[in-house]
Order: structure tokens, then sequence, then C-alpha cells
């Protein structure tokens, strides 16, 4: 930022974020509803740092280029003004008609006839520069005014009164279409990483109950001709699988342990390897697991010829 005397100063602002943007969420009828605001770049010049013929070039060289880079929806560059606001969401209003306007795909697909109008030119996207007069310093009023009119026309007054959404303007799923680009919004990886935190901690929590319960209780060493029993199960069928033994076999399976494993099974980790010995009425078993990944897991049981055939039973029992 460079500031001169008063309030005259350079400056502005770059959001760039990684994939589609920003977002918001907010909470209607007990249910999230998530809002995209895109990357937005704003950018103030005095008009002594911007009067040179050289100058203008050069920035609505950077405008077109950056129009291009971040696969813009919609910006401007507007000569004589004070620090550009934000346009808002893009599916709400058009903020005006400037020196320079760009139209991103989606108007295109929207208003064909935006490819047609003078100072007008299509880029290599999709999207449209519209400039409105030779220079950002109108030299000609009336032929300024009347181009201006020409897309404001074209428009309707309608895309510049602020409504969210606006049936004028294109939505947000518009410009995503003809957007290349992640499909992904930025929302989705967020409630990913809040739900690994969220199952991070309440495995951590499932463990140390595991260890507390384990630490009360003395087992008999697992017999010497137990024989391994395994499957590979869907991981929203571990607990069902996790209670028919608990039922069938009770002991430990029945109390806090059993209610232990099934939650530190459910909230392991892809690749954790583990097992416990368990006392049951039909002797010492030991039941292992390995999560294959974050919606498998493979169950071993080692036990007696009768233990097998609990385990069994459960997919008889779910045909």
């Amino acid at each position: 930022m460079r500031r001169n005397n008063g309030d005259d100063f350079e400056g502005g602002e770059i959001v760039l974020l990684p994939g589609r943007g920003g977002w918001v969420g907010s909470r209607e009828n007990g249910e999230w509803e998530y809002l995209l605001s895109g990357h937005h770049l704003r950018q103030h010049w005095l008009h002594e740092a911007a009067a040179a013929t050289a100058t203008v070039t050069e920035a609505s060289g950077l405008f077109e280029d950056l129009s291009l880079a971040i696969d813009a929806a919609y910006g401007y560059l507007a000569a004589d003004s004070p620090v550009p606001q934000a346009a808002g969401a893009i599916e709400a209003w058009l903020p005006g008609v400037f020196w320079l306007n760009y139209f991103g795909p989606a108007f295109l697909a929207s208003r064909p006839a935006l490819a047609g109008m003078k100072g007008a030119r299509v880029l290599s996207n999709g999207g449209v520069l519209v400039q409105t007069s030779e220079v950002p310093w109108v030299t000609d009023p009336e032929s300024t005014l009347r181009h201006e009119a020409e897309l404001r026309d074209l428009f309707g007054e309608q895309a510049f009164t602020y409504m969210r959404p606006n049936p004028a303007l294109p939505t947000t799923q518009d410009h995503l279409a003809v957007s290349v680009g992640t499909a992904e919004m930025p929302w989705v990886s967020w409630l990913h990483e809040r739900t690994v935190a969220d199952t991070t901690k309440r495995h951590a929590a499932a463990r140390k109950r595991l260890e507390t319960a384990l630490g009360r209780r003395e087992v008999e060493p697992l017999a010497q001709s137990a024989a391994e029993w395994s499957t590979s199960l869907d991981l929203g069928d571990w607990e069902p699988f996790a209670k028919h033994l608990g039922r069938a076999l009770r002991g430990d399976l029945s109390g806090p342990i059993g209610r232990a494993v099934v939650a530190v099974v459910a909230t392991a980790p892809p690749d954790e390897e583990d097992g416990v010995l368990v006392d049951t009425t039909m002797g010492t078993v030991r039941l292992g697991w390995f999560i294959d990944d974050v919606d498998t897991v493979d169950v071993y049981v080692f036990g007696s010829a009768q233990v097998h055939l609990v385990c069994e039973a459960w997919f008889d029992n779910e045909s």
C-alpha cells in the first residue's frame, strides 16, 4: 500500500484460497446450508500513477491475464472511482457498467449478444471483455454513456438491483458448470477435516475406556487348539456383528470391554491392527481387527469350532 497526504492511497486486497474459494454456512430449519464466496482481487491506483497510456495498457493487460488465470466469473476496471467495492455474490447483482467489463462464460451462454457488442472481445476461455471507451477517462461522454446504456439494456435493470438470487443473472451453479477446476466445494474439505478430528478424539477416548476395562480383570490364556476364523466387513456391519458376538458369547463382550471394543474399531484410522483377549461363556477368545480403509474392517476371531459357528450364524441371520 502507498499512501499520500489526505485520504488518497494506493492499495488493494487479494483473496485467493485453495480450490473454488471461500464459503459461509448458515443453519435453516436445523439443516446447514453452504454458500460459495469466490476468490477476489481489488486494486486502486491514483490518477497520477495511472494516467500514462502505457500504464493503462499494462493495467488492462493484467486484468485480462488475471481473468483467465483465476477463471473469473466477473470483473471490471473503473476510472475516477473510490476504492472498488466487492461486487458481492455474483448471482446477486452487477455493481454497474465500467470502462472495462469482464463477463465469464456463463454470461455469454445466457446472453450471446455480448460477443457482438461494440468493444467486445471473446477470450480463449469463453469469457467476454467489453470496453466502453478508448481510455478510462471519458473524452466523449455522449458516446461512452450510449455504450454503457447498451450494456444496461442488454442485461436489464433487474441485473443491477441486489436480490439473492437474482433471476436476471447466472447462478453459481451456472458459473461452475462452464468453469474448469475442481467440482468439490471448499466446505467439503472442511467438513471432512472436522469429521476426522472428531473421529480421532472419539477413538482416543474409546482406547482409554478399553485400557481401563482390560486392567480390571484376568483372563485365561488362549487355548492351543484355538483356530482362526476371519472375514472382511463393511464398517457399517461391524457394530451389528460385534453385538451378535456379545449376545452369543456373553462374558467380557457383553460388558464395558465389549462396548469399548466396538467404539475403538468403529473409529480406528486406516491401517490400524490390534486385538484383545476376552473371557466368554465359550472360553477365552481373541478378537482381532485390521482397518483396510475408512469403510472396511478385517475381523479375526480365534477360538473353538463352536465359536466359529457363532460367527457364521451372523451371516445366516443377515441373509
